[in-house]
């Protein structure tokens, strides 16, 4: 018998309605920009790139655990296409791609893991908690040892944020990040993670028989972080700002310079899910399929564009922002050489893509130490102002 994803139930229907409904009253007493939390002394944050658990399904609480203290989080994901996308909530149809999926030997937990955030609660039983949610993004929070309880906590007692020893706050990172929290000032992890869903691994669910879309070709990260996913409210519940306003707390990048970074981090995420789907396919001999080369294709696609980076950053546009030495840019450069000698073997295999995906892994985590604040990365600006405009706006209150 075909398992079905569990349809919203009428009664939660009428309740999310009447949240966003209500959201004008809600934000009345919500903290305004005059009372908004005092900054907090601002901490060296581990450049380390931190390497989440597998998220367990049985840890999902979904989206309505963190209505309490993000309520206009909360509203706003109920605007998404991640929350509205009827494929993300009710039952699959017999004409529908999940369904020709299942038909092929495939199976709802790989549609459940981009199109829900999954659970295990009901009985054992796999079902829908809450459409692509907070979770989906940024991990399974749930558990003995989940990141949910501690996340937030500043101290003890009443500690606020602005009180926080440095000695707590390290405490309490280190303890979310190995319990698998993918926070905003991880921006590998975040774009990876965009990735691993806005890309696709299964070559049959995109073949014809299926018909999944392609979807990593009408991608493009900035914008869409740009879009109605945005929920920068954690300082201020009144005003959803341009970035990630803990991290910028901590950080103190400015959005432009957040972006600046996540330029480069988008396309280097963007080979190595590639080349970890790679690794992924059955035999190495199914990397000589058609979809494996689009897939190889992203790879180029994304040397290419991390080629024009480099010689931007070696003789910028603008005479006014200083050119960097070609020995401050050496590991971006080897992007080029690892595509250049990926592409060039006589038998391409998912080994060859693993020890590629982990030289990739590698550069991002060195990128992010020697230019994770953004600051010299002001040649590539004429790249973002080219970018296409976000596909949505934001929700401001």
């Amino acid at each position: 018998m075909l398992k079905k994803w569990r349809p919203l139930r009428s009664h939660t229907v009428n309740w999310l309605l009447g949240c966003a409904v209500t959201f004008s009253f809600l934000v009345a007493w919500l903290p305004g920009e005059e009372n908004a939390i005092p900054q907090a002394t601002t901490l060296p944050v581990n450049a380390k790139i931190p390497v989440p658990i597998h998220p367990d399904r049985t840890h999902f609480m979904g989206a309505r655990a963190c209505l309490d203290c993000h309520r206009s989080e909360y509203v706003a994901w109920l605007g998404t296409e991640h929350y509205k996308n009827p494929i993300n909530r009710y039952e699959i149809s017999d004409v529908s791609v999940a369904k020709k999926y299942l038909d092929q030997g495939g199976t709802l937990d790989r549609c459940y893991s981009c199109h829900s955030a999954p659970d295990e609660k009901n009985f054992g039983r796999l079902s829908v908690e809450s459409g692509t949610s907070c979770e989906s993004c940024h991990g399974a929070a749930g558990g003995d040892s989940g990141w949910l309880n501690r996340h937030a906590v500043y101290g003890p007692n009443v500690t606020t944020l602005a009180q926080e020893t440095p000695k707590h706050y390290r405490e309490r990172i280190d303890y979310c990040d190995q319990a698998g929290m993918i926070r905003p000032s991880h921006q590998y992890e975040v774009a990876k993670n965009c990735f691993r869903c806005h890309m696709i691994g299964d070559a049959t669910l995109v073949s014809d028989e299926v018909g999944h879309p392609v979807i990593h070709e009408k991608f493009s990260l900035i914008p869409y972080l740009n879009s109605d996913i945005q929920h920068n409210f954690h300082l201020n519940q009144r005003a959803n700002a341009d970035a990630p306003t803990l991290d910028t707390l901590r950080r103190g990048l400015s959005s432009l310079e957040r972006q600046r970074v996540y330029l480069v981090l988008g396309q280097l995420a963007k080979i190595e899910v590639a080349l970890r789907y790679l690794v992924d396919f059955p035999s190495d001999e199914s990397l000589e399929e058609r979809y494996a080369g689009k897939l190889i294709d992203a790879f180029e696609e994304g040397a290419d564009e991390i080629d024009y980076y480099v010689e931007l950053l070696l003789d910028p546009e603008d005479d006014e922002i200083k050119a960097l030495e070609e020995d401050a840019v050496e590991s971006l450069l080897k992007v080029i050489e690892l595509f250049e000698d990926f592409d060039d073997l006589e038998e391409q295999t998912r080994a060859a893509a693993r020890e590629t995906a982990s030289e990739i892994a590698k550069i991002a985590d060195g990128f992010l130490k020697e230019f994770g604040d953004g600051k010299r990365l002001a040649a590539l600006d004429v790249v973002l102002e080219e970018l296409d405009d976000a596909p949505s706006k934001p929700l401001q209150p």
